[in-house]
């Protein structure tokens, strides 16, 4: 797909829609450039002075159906810091859905923005959208996949401890949207993930299906956490209830209670291990309380890489590189 920006030169341009239906060659590209993005932006070179202005003249416009802190402040800090503008699409306030077809809408978006971000309930709409767009589309989350959460997370392993290909990633609790797009990108770059949780809560059937055919030691399941985080290189969950789930009841709570991530549990790991949560956290429920203490946390630096990953996926949907 291409489009006329940047002086009306022609550039190529990609959508970051889900991690599975992007190459592994450019999920390494992406990776490296936020290494060196995010290098040039900590220094004080001409580097740096290149990367301020990359995005300059464009637009990104963001439309969020779910709340959001880190996604909204990263992308915002990501297009500004390049050198571009932002614009925030509030649902209430255009006729998407009410009026006017999503065609109709994502039309309208491709002639007056560069790239948009959308952050949505339905998977469905993200790629209606995406169909109908002749700007690039990323995904912000869905019900169904955190695309830029998780290579976010990569990244942040990779800057700590070096090549994710090979190693042992532990998922501890429900198997939600984030854990999807762990799946998605232990199948691309080459790493294991352990499931543990309570049965009700382990990978759907189209998790299960996305693996078939494939390499069978991708995913394991061990319902002993203490038996699945031996030898992890790293450990990660997230909250039990998403911002589309109901509440749960009190045997499902008193379930997952077995697989609260606790400084105790991370000791039956590698010495090295690290600990992620992508943000916010129910503490008392799916982590202790004290978690966040620990020195095998790295959920702070986590969320701060978000806007130099994001950074990178930006330029790449936008063909900078």
């Amino acid at each position: 797909m291409e489009t006329g920006i940047f002086k009306n030169e022609k550039v190529t341009v990609n959508n970051f829609l889900n991690l599975n239906e992007i190459t592994t060659n450019n999920l390494e590209a992406i990776l490296e450039d936020a290494c060196k993005v995010k290098k040039a932006t900590l220094g004080g070179s001409a580097v740096k002075e290149h990367y301020s202005s990359c995005l300059d003249g464009t637009l990104t416009g963001l439309l969020f159906e779910k709340l959001s802190t880190r996604t909204r402040l990263s992308f915002e800090a990501a297009v500004l810091r390049l050198g571009g503008q932002v614009l925030n699409l509030r649902k209430d306030e255009i006729h998407m859905g009410k009026g006017e077809t999503l065609e109709d809408t994502s039309a309208m978006f491709s002639l007056f923005l560069d790239a948009l971000v959308l952050r949505l309930y339905e998977e469905e709409k993200l790629y209606e959208f995406s169909r109908y767009s002749k700007i690039p589309i990323i995904n912000g989350l869905t019900n169904e996949s955190h695309p830029c959460q998780v290579l976010t997370d990569i990244f942040t392993f990779q800057e700590l401890r070096g090549c994710i290909a090979g190693k042992k990633v532990v998922w501890l609790g429900v198997a939600n949207n984030v854990f999807q797009s762990f799946l998605h990108a232990a199948v691309a770059l080459s790493f294991n993930i352990i499931f543990s949780g309570p049965s009700k809560f382990q990978p759907n059937k189209k998790m299960c299906e996305f693996l078939q055919g494939r390499d069978p030691n991708i995913l394991t399941v061990e319902q002993n956490p203490i038996v699945a985080v031996k030898k992890a290189d790293l450990i990660v969950t997230d909250k039990w209830v998403s911002m589309h789930d109901d509440e749960l009841g009190k045997s499902d709570l008193n379930k997952l209670e077995n697989f609260r991530v606790t400084r105790q549990l991370l000791d039956f790991a590698k010495q090295e291990v690290l600990f992620m949560h992508c943000l916010p956290a129910d503490k008392g429920r799916e982590v202790s309380q004290d978690i966040f203490e620990d020195n095998r946390c790295v959920a702070l630096q986590e969320a701060r890489n978000r806007m130099h990953l994001q950074k990178s996926i930006l330029r790449w949907c936008l063909g900078l590189f």
